[in-house]
């Protein structure tokens, strides 16, 4: 028992000193007002219910919006009937090795195709078992809030569907990138959702300061527990 209680201690401490050494990287957009939304879904709104400058004890707002809104992580039951709710993944599942993608290549409303990810693997080496996989199409960039958010709204590339089955082949544990959704702007078949989401990998939308990050790091992301959730907004970090 003594012995376990020792390597416990000894992986904590080490935790903590990879923690403490490395640089954060936050990859999320801020939860506020005006920020931009697909036209279908509940827009962000705070509502101060009470505060000290109103005479209260303590401030604290109501916050409403749409399970996908700002950096977000679609459950696989978003588009797959049945498939797991948001508060039925891992807490585990967006913990691990960080693949950053360079696909600032790719045409407005055009696909990243297979080809692109085997000349990544090719310059880098196999994408692995259990890697979250973000693909940088530079849309961040466009990124304001309303309303000025016209472009961030229009004609971002996304993956194609042979892409999508690649790298559900490769078994990641999710994919992401910097745009509205994985799948191209006007997609009407959204392949790449049904292939991903089929296999039970989640997507991660709408991520922030992916230029930040070297094509190898850990990330962590955490959603919120959301009942039979299709999908929530994440706190997504990178560890570089």
């Amino acid at each position: 028992m003594k012995a376990e209680m020792d390597k416990a201690k000894t992986n904590i401490e080490i935790f903590g000193e990879l923690v403490g050494g490395s640089e954060i990287i936050d990859l999320t957009h801020t939860l506020e007002p005006l920020m931009p939304a697909w036209p279908t879904q509940a827009r962000f709104g705070s509502v101060v219910y009470d505060s000290y400058d109103y005479g209260g004890a303590a401030l604290h707002s109501m916050i409403t919006m749409s399970e996908h809104t700002g950096t977000h992580i679609d459950a696989p039951r978003h588009f797959i009937k049945g498939g797991r709710a948001v508060d039925e993944l891992s807490p585990k599942t967006v913990m691990g090795r960080g693949v950053h993608i360079d696909a600032l290549g790719t045409a407005e409303k055009g696909l990243l195709e297979t080809e692109a990810l085997r000349a990544f693997e090719k310059q880098n080496g196999k994408i692995r078992k259990g890697d979250i996989v973000m693909f940088r199409f530079g849309w961040d960039k466009k990124y304001a809030l309303q309303p000025d958010s016209g472009e961030y709204l229009k004609n971002w590339p996304g993956l194609s569907k042979e892409a999508a089955e690649f790298l559900a082949e490769r078994e990641i544990a999710a994919v992401g990138c910097d745009a509205l959704a994985i799948d191209a702007f006007g997609s009407q078949s959204n392949a790449a959702h049904y292939v991903l989401l089929g296999r039970g990998i989640p997507v991660i939308e709408n991520i922030a300061n992916l230029d930040k990050l070297p094509v190898f790091s850990f990330v962590i992301g955490l959603p919120n527990k959301f009942k039979d959730g299709s999908g929530s907004p994440i706190r997504l970090i990178a560890f570089i």
